[in-house]
């Protein structure tokens, strides 16, 4: 969106976490002891071809420096979701309609990074890709710009500094990115009208390939993205609103970009998100095919530690087959 707007948007999200600063005394800065659970939605219709909600859950704690903010979603193994937030931290859950699903395997840990010397630095987690054959995966984080891959063991390895590269805004960069299935990476900046694509691990390949990307809602953001098993593409967008609620959100869908386009890359609304769950800041998005055949579909929302906000997670189920009558 225009600085001015962004401005303004920034300056009442602000106003919406000011609370904190007032309602809240002193804040623990350890892990959370327990953090509570709670389905505040079932399932429902969606009126889009294939899909339907299974639920809503509400993850809770008492007022903790450690937990919220999730920017970026990952699905593990074993029925086990990975929340990155925007200080640093993330939060390992077993999906919350899981029949092993305990409150002691939800629990609060922190990012480590290759190079202790940009502790202060690497912090502000805003997007997360996984590559399913090995486990390895990278974290995009804003501000300094820097790719970060990690072993399947959680290791820090390499890292790449993207600052000097891209003349993007502090608060901004790699809002959404993920390892297409052909090896690729694709990312899209907070608020730009490009893509990038890395023939290979954006950390030690050369520099990416820019293409226009269309916006297919250009008041929203892109705020993550996953790959579907047919290759095409999820992607949550976000809009800051003078409002209540103060944020709007929607889900699109588009194919991958082209290995030799030279044209813009688009995507096409599928429905508002609002229309079919709580209304919140919804910023990461992570799939799991299902042995039916359908696709569970995880997005979970950044609460901007704000006691006006919460920390939602919700399933919804995509059917291909439906989709493609």
């Amino acid at each position: 969106m225009p600085r001015r707007r962004r401005l303004f948007a920034g300056l009442f999200v602000a106003a919406l976490c000011a609370p904190t600063m007032w309602l809240r005394s002193e804040i623990p800065r350890e892990n959370p002891e327990r953090i509570e659970l709670q389905q505040i939605a079932g399932p429902s219709e969606v009126d889009a071809p294939g899909w339907r909600v299974e639920g809503v859950w509400e993850y809770t704690t008492e007022p903790n420096l450690r937990f919220g903010g999730y920017s970026a979603l990952l699905a593990l193994s074993s029925g086990r979701l990975r929340a990155y937030s925007d200080r640093g931290y993330l939060l390992t859950m077993t999906e919350p309609d899981q029949p092993l699903e305990r409150a002691e395997d939800r629990r609060v840990s922190r990012q480590h990074f290759a190079e202790p010397e940009h502790y202060w630095m690497l912090w502000d987690i805003e997007s997360a890709t996984r590559d399913p054959a090995t486990g390895t995966f990278w974290l995009g984080i804003e501000n300094t710009h820097a790719i970060h891959r990690y072993s399947p063991r959680s290791e820090p390895e390499e890292l790449r500094m993207l600052g000097g590269e891209f003349d993007w805004y502090d608060n901004g960069g790699l809002e959404a990115m993920e390892r297409l299935s052909d090896g690729r990476f694709l990312a899209i900046p907070e608020g730009r009208s490009e893509a990038l694509i890395f023939d290979a691990d954006p950390v030690t390949g050369g520099a990416p390939r820019q293409i226009a990307f269309e916006n297919p809602a250009s008041d929203h953001a892109v705020t993550d993205m996953a790959q579907l098993p047919d290759g095409r593409l999820l992607l949550v967008l976000r809009r800051v609103a003078l409002g209540i609620p103060p944020f709007t959100g929607k889900l699109a869908i588009a194919d991958p970009p082209d290995r030799a386009a030279t044209g813009a890359w688009s995507a096409s609304i599928l429905f508002d998100l609002d229309s079919v769950i709580p209304a919140e800041n919804y910023e990461g998005i992570a799939v799991r095919p299902l042995e039916d055949g359908t696709i569970a579909v995880w997005i979970i929302s950044d609460d901007n530690f704000s006691v006006l906000q919460r920390t939602l997670l919700a399933k919804l189920v995509f059917d291909p087959s439906a989709d493609q009558q």
